[in-house]
């Protein structure tokens, strides 16, 4: 519906460049190899490891370790130190690569001293006659200088490139150097205007195009130890925002206000990355180049990451900090720096700064209230922050900073850079039910938005839709429960249902003793019921006995209860007075009735979804209610939120049928299921010896055997390790705790080849549940990548590694007809991905078009066989003001406050700038008989039509909902891991932006 049959020939332009050997010539490092896993000098890493946990300190009775002893933090902190600042050191000792040498002497000494603080023998009593095992077989250890070209790109025996883990840091140093070695050109572009009658016959003007100005402004990126890049000497904030662009920090000074508020002398810089990446097919690694803002920190002590300037000679130290709560350098690197009598002024700096701030950290006014430490100005020392919703300088770059790359790139390395072009046949994708599928539609629609009537933005699935997705899964009725406590609330819920059914508002009278259910459609119904007791934050001794009464009043055979309840966040309040933060924490996730209940409905195989009825606002310390907004089509928490309640209820609807299946298809799918499985780690817990279990959760979307007939969703946990029903799959999986840490001390190794025995399980008894249809397995590839080997890029056609207990395949072992037609692996990382710059279009005339945009499916120019695709997203906001669409941030506008409306100008610089998102998806081990690009392009649509949601989402259908079955876990935020790797895995497959 809605889709072209005519292809396109289009060309995305990324910022990606492809590694070889002429871009890599020269590029050499120094390499420390210390053997595999079991070798003498990192089995004694290890042991030093252990010892620092055991030689803690002891805290009211407690055991509580000490923060600086670290020997990874400790030892990165020496070597930055003493070396010219491009040292890598692995975190589990099996390397250190650096640009230049590092004497047999020198590491002896750092790994001399790193042992006896460890080891708690003082200073002055470590012994240097007697070497330490470590220092010894560290000093001992012969690096070997490597060429780049050689280790990086692919070798004569035709074997997929795969690069050594030190290549992927030592590559990025050489990168950055290069781009560092030319100054970034800020060229400004200005419009170019129409004059046109407007309807009162006044002549107004336009913008028709955009084109570049003479006005260009060289920015120097400096490079840092990590291997990105930074534009140190050109800030970005509101004192910077007026002046003359290249900015001079002298005169930035004299700009300071006097007295200025913290969000005016807040500020960012331009931050450049750098992330070597393979993909399938591809002979050689690709470099991804991608633009970022970088936020400073007021403070020091509570920032974890400091960049630190020692002169123009050396790279910008990134500096990690130490601590807990206030956060400083490891103070243990300063004594062994201190003894070695090396250069620590910059750390010497930070100390002396992280004094000054614990000392004014609670200096109040005259009026007792706390003063505010403020954004000094651009220093040598600057600490960066986290996202935070409120700063002066908005997230992301915009798309022209990366044209802007894509050409600094070409002035940097000339011919021998090669950019990485992708093609798109650009006709992939029909309309959505939301979407107007003709000029005339829109038209209409628009009129109705204009006059404030109920249209649908979200995409609802339709009442016939849901009734017989609802009987496919053996029901004869859905029932949904709303539970209110608001007024305001229910007037909300009341208007969410009535609009998508058709109905007037006004014609549903809910029942005062909320017992009697109002028809919404044939085979849908609502009731509403008031709540409180259930619903309200605190300790909820009765909540167990009221979700049953509740439950019980409404359940009968053939009917799919499902909750919509309302809940606001809880805050912290006088009965909190005297805790601690993480106490208050601890104490308001307890009281919080929304897990609980969720829970607890759960038990009665009730799915639930929820809806905020109060906010509180932390500046203003006040609540207000959340009331229906003027507009019907308004309320958008509202229809998102029973979007979502029907994907808890395994509602699957002609909505896919439509998106898989249109008419007239150049790319026809076999009638065939898709399994989605998601995978993480749970949280590790110290009381606990050895690794926990991995969170297991699946979905499978199952269509009619024949065309036109109701889809069915199932779902599987390893926690209820059986194929149900989606809503009651869930359920059973919300009900129960997430696995424990078991006393036989399993590693992580052991854990992730146990998570791919569980999946094998679960795909065999997959099988009887799909009535013979084949199915296509679609997996996370970063989420996933330590339990199946055989779906690494460097692993593609080879065979099983005899040595390696874990799975090869998902399927493994399984009969052939058992196997998935296809493994489909999803890449959301978007630092390994391209960045889209800009779109040409060749028409049918010969010539070419620009484009600024794209959200077509992508492949490789010369289409290698078992390539990848790329999906490029606009972002949901993107169309509505292109920030940085035409400028970079150093030219935003700081915008006016006024009273006056005519005079208002909008803040350009703290708002966010969006650019395109993409997504990597690679059919894998595809059977005979099924095609490549089709299962790509199903995939594709499968997030572009999503469950629960108006716009795509990062994952297809099935492998969201399994994900979503995990997020929505009573126990998931207690769970949730902590590690940076996993938390980026999480963070990119629920879209949010860095």
């Amino acid at each position: 519906m809605g889709r072209s049959s005519t292809q396109r020939d289009l060309t995305a332009h990324t910022t990606s460049i492809r590694c070889s050997t002429e871009l890599l010539e020269g590029m050499t490092a120094l390499v420390w190899d210390f053997g595999d896993y079991h070798s003498p000098i990192r089995r004694t890493w290890r042991e030093l490891g252990s010892t620092a946990a055991r030689n803690g300190k002891w805290i009211k009775d407690v055991q509580e370790t000490d923060p600086f002893l670290v020997p990874y933090s400790i030892a990165v902190t020496v070597l930055q130190q003493i070396t010219d600042g491009y040292v890598y050191l692995d975190k589990n000792l099996a390397f250190m690569v650096t640009l230049n040498p590092v004497k047999p002497d020198t590491l002896r000494t750092v790994f001399t001293y790193l042992e006896g603080i460890v080891r708690k023998v003082p200073l002055d009593e470590i012994p240097f006659m007697d070497q330490p095992t470590l220092a010894r077989l560290v000093a001992d250890a012969t690096p070997q200088r490597h060429n780049l070209a050689e280790n990086i790109l692919q070798q004569e025996d035709g074997k997929p490139a795969s690069p050594d883990n030190w290549a992927y840091e030592a590559v990025k140093w050489h990168i950055a150097m290069k781009l560092a070695a030319k100054p970034f050109l800020d060229r400004e572009v200005e419009p170019v205007l129409e004059a046109y009658e407007a309807a009162t016959g006044e002549t107004k003007h336009r913008t028709a195009d955009w084109r570049p100005s003479g006005n260009i402004a060289a920015v120097q990126y400096r490079p840092i130890s990590t291997g990105d890049l930074i534009a140190w000497d050109q800030p970005i904030g509101p004192v910077f925002a007026n002046l003359a662009h290249p900015v001079n920090l002298g005169e930035a000074i004299k700009a300071r206000p006097e007295n200025p508020t913290r969000s005016q002398v807040q500020y960012a810089m331009s931050r450049l990355s750098v992330k070597m990446a393979t993909y399938t097919a591809e002979p050689n690694p690709v470099l991804n180049l991608d633009a970022h803002i970088r936020r400073i920190n007021n403070t020091v002590i509570h920032a974890s990451t400091v960049l630190v300037d020692q002169g123009t000679d050396r790279p910008l130290m990134s500096v990690s900090l130490d601590g807990r709560g206030l956060r400083q350098t490891n103070k243990h690197a300063l004594e062994i720096l201190a003894k070695m009598d090396a250069d620590r002024s910059s750390l010497n700096a930070i100390e002396e700064r992280v004094a000054d701030e614990r000392d004014r950290l609670n200096t109040k006014d005259e009026n007792g209230k706390r003063i505010d430490i403020l954004t000094p100005p651009p220093g040598a020392i600057r600490p960066t922050m986290p996202k935070t919703d409120s700063f002066a300088v908005g997230t992301g770059s915009g798309i022209y900073h990366l044209s802007l790359l894509r050409d600094h790139v070409q002035r940097a390395f000339g011919d021998t850079a090669s950019l990485l072009d992708l093609k798109s046949k650009g006709n992939v994708f029909g309309k959505r039910a939301h979407e107007p599928a003709t000029a005339a539609l829109a038209k209409e629609k628009k009129q109705k938005k204009n006059d404030g009537e109920y249209v649908d933005l979200i995409g609802k699935p339709s009442p016939e839709g849901i009734r017989r997705s609802i009987e496919a899964a053996g029901y004869k009725k859905l029932r949904i429960l709303c539970l209110w406590y608001r007024d305001a609330t229910l007037t909300r819920m009341i208007h969410g249902l009535a609009h998508p059914y058709g109905l007037d508002p006004d014609s549903i009278d809910p029942d005062p003793a909320g017992e009697k259910p109002f028809p919404l459609a044939d085979g849908i119904e609502a009731v509403f019921c008031n709540a409180e007791a259930l619903l309200e934050h605190g300790p909820g001794t009765q909540r167990a006995t009221d979700a049953q009464r509740i439950t019980s009043t409404f359940a009968e055979p053939g009917v799919l209860l499902a909750a919509w309840c309302e809940t606001e966040i809880p805050v912290r309040g006088e009965e909190h007075e005297g805790l601690k933060p993480a106490e208050v924490k601890t104490a308001l996730a307890e009281n919080d009735a929304k897990h609980q209940v969720v829970r607890e409905l759960a038990k009665a195989a009730v799915p639930s979804q929820f809806l905020v009825g109060r906010e509180y606002d932390p500046f203003t310390k006040t609540f207000s209610i959340v009331k229906k907004p003027p507009k019907a089509f308004e309320d958008h928490r509202v229809y998102m939120g029973v979007l979502d309640l029907y994907r808890s209820c395994g509602v699957v609807d002609d909505r896919f049928e439509r998106a898989l299946y249109p008419d007239d298809d150049p790319y026809p799918l076999p009638r065939m299921a898709f399994c989605g499985i998601h995978i993480r780690k749970q949280a590790t817990d110290r009381k606990y010896k050895g690794a926990p279990k991995r969170i297991i959760t699946a979905s499978a979307i199952i269509p009619s055997p024949d065309p036109g007939g109701p889809w069915r969703m199932m779902g599987w946990s390893n926690i209820h390790p059986q194929w149900e029903h989606y809503a009651l799959a869930q359920s059973n999986f919300h009900a129960a705790n997430y696995p424990l840490h078991t006393e036989n001390g399993d590693s992580d190794f052991q854990r992730w080849a146990q998570a791919g025995d569980d999946v094998c399980t679960a795909l065999k008894e997959l099988h009887d549940e799909l009535d013979g249809l084949p199915y296509a397995l679609m997996i996370d590839g970063h989420a996933s990548r330590r339990v199946w080997p055989g779906l690494h890029n460097n692993k593609q056609g080879l065979g099983k590694d005899p040595d390696d207990p874990r799975l090869w395949l998902p399927a493994s072992g399984l009969p052939p007809s058992w196997n998935p037609a296809s493994i489909i692996r999803m890449n959301c990382a978007q630092a390994e991905m391209p960045r889209l710059v800009n779109v040409t279009e060749k028409q049918k005339n010969g010539k070419t078009v620009p484009l600024k945009t794209s959200s077509d499916l992508y492949y490789p120019e010369d289409r290698p066989e078992g390539h990848p695709w790329f999906l490029f997203t606009e972002p949901r906001n993107y169309g509505k003001k292109r920030h940085g669409q035409w400028k970079t941030r150093w030219r935003a506008d700081p915008g006016k406050a006024s009273k006056n409306v005519g005079e208002r100008k909008e803040n350009e610089l703290n708002s966010p700038w969006y650019s395109m998102t993409t997504r990597e998806i690679t059919p894998m081990h595809t059977r005979d008989g099924y095609d490549r690009e089709t299962l790509a392009v199903a995939a594709a649509r499968l997030s572009h039509q999503a469950l629960s949601w108006s716009d795509r989402t990062r994952y297809p259908a099935p492998l969201h909902a399994a994900l979503q079955m995990d997020l929505g876990h009573p126990q998931y935020r207690r769970s949730a891991p902590k590690d940076p790797e996993s938390i980026e895995i999480l963070k990119e497959a629920r879209g949010t932006d860095s």
